[in-house]
């Protein structure tokens, strides 16, 4: 087998393949003696079809089976030997079969990350909003709105009973929004000192994905197809930054898990998928063998490995309560206080 590797901008690969006629016959000799054993024929027993008539009534069945293996093999071979890691499915083209066989296949392959700074990060620490008494009387006047909830709450307790629930939940969206706020602080700071070129397919991918999600979420039943299409499109070109954003931000922790060796173990997968199955509902082990046929564990792996690589940024980061400018006066020195 021949195999020639064109290297295209942004980390594109072309892999051109050749295989000889030697190892197309001996493949084809695999597949005709599998096929023998099953095939039935009238005049023959099962299992005793001659090899001739067995090439001559399968033969398109044959040629498909041959580049199917084929292929596969040899692109799976070729990038164990080159050492490649593709970030999107291969896409075959440009397929010939006549004494041999000949392909070529197009792949993305992981970019380049180099991180100078991801450790002492500094974070200003974000209070939650605190939650008032106007704010839980705005979501119950918007509740108040739809009639089978107001006849609820005409009951002292069980308003007093919602107005607690409101409030918790209020203080939790808080909580959240200043968690979040925090992290832009560091993705601000990881983005300054790094560097990533995002694959193009593979960007165009994300953001297709990410279009079909929003896309979900529009009525589109009185609308032609040709309407749609291109509500899809203006969605597609919007989300494109966000696409890019997602991807940088899974390239850049992935090789900071590279740098500190972050792993997951087997344990932490497993209680991941008993989160799953109490969040879902479904037994443990029915969730756990959907995974496992899926092939979805090292995905579930690979997330975690990305949640943890994140702790292990904010674990290692700075926090200061608050900025101390040109001029104050730092009256308790305290190590949370940043001098700027």
């Amino acid at each position: 087998m021949k195999v020639e590797i064109q290297e295209l901008p942004r980390y594109g690969r072309k892999m051109l393949f050749e295989i000889g006629a030697e190892k197309i016959n001996e493949e084809k000799q695999h597949i005709v003696k599998e096929i023998q054993k099953t095939a039935e024929i009238p005049g023959f027993r099962k299992g005793k079809v001659p090899e001739q008539i067995i090439e001559t009534r399968f033969n398109d069945t044959i040629k498909k089976r041959i580049l199917e293996h084929l292929i596969a093999d040899s692109y799976i071979n070729a990038v164990n030997q080159y050492n490649l890691v593709p970030v999107i499915e291969p896409e075959v083209s440009d397929v010939k079969f006549d004494e041999t066989i000949s392909f070529s296949v197009y792949i993305e392959v992981k970019p380049e990350v180099v991180v100078k700074k991801y450790k002492g990060l500094v974070v200003k620490k974000m209070e939650p909003e605190p939650v008032t008494e106007q704010m839980i009387d705005e979501v119950l006047a918007d509740w108040e709105k739809r009639k089978e909830f107001a006849t609820v709450i005409i009951d002292p307790e069980k308003l007093s009973a919602w107005r607690k629930k409101i409030r918790q939940q209020l203080e939790q969206l808080s909580i959240n929004r200043a968690r979040i706020q925090e992290e832009e602080q560091l993705w601000k700071q990881l983005f300054e000192n790094s560097s990533v070129e995002i694959p193009e397919k593979l960007m165009s991918h994300r953001a297709r994905y990410l279009s079909r999600q929003q896309l979900n979420y529009i009525d589109t039943e009185n609308k032609t197809q040709e309407e749609i299409e291109k509500i899809a499109n203006e969605i597609f070109e919007k989300v494109k930054p966000q696409a890019e954003e997602q991807l940088k931000k899974y390239f850049i922790l992935s090789r900071i898990a590279e740098i500190e060796k972050i792993e997951v173990s087997d344990d932490e997968v497993e209680q991941e998928i008993r989160r799953i199955s109490l969040t879902s509902g479904e037994n443990f082990e029915k969730v756990k063998k959907q995974l496992v046929e899926s092939q979805k564990i090292d995905d579930i792996r690979d997330d975690l490995k990305i949640e943890k690589t994140f702790e292990f940024i904010k674990n290692n980061a700075k926090n200061i309560t608050r900025i101390i400018l040109p001029g104050e006066e730092n009256h308790g020195n305290r190590e949370e206080d940043q001098q700027f």
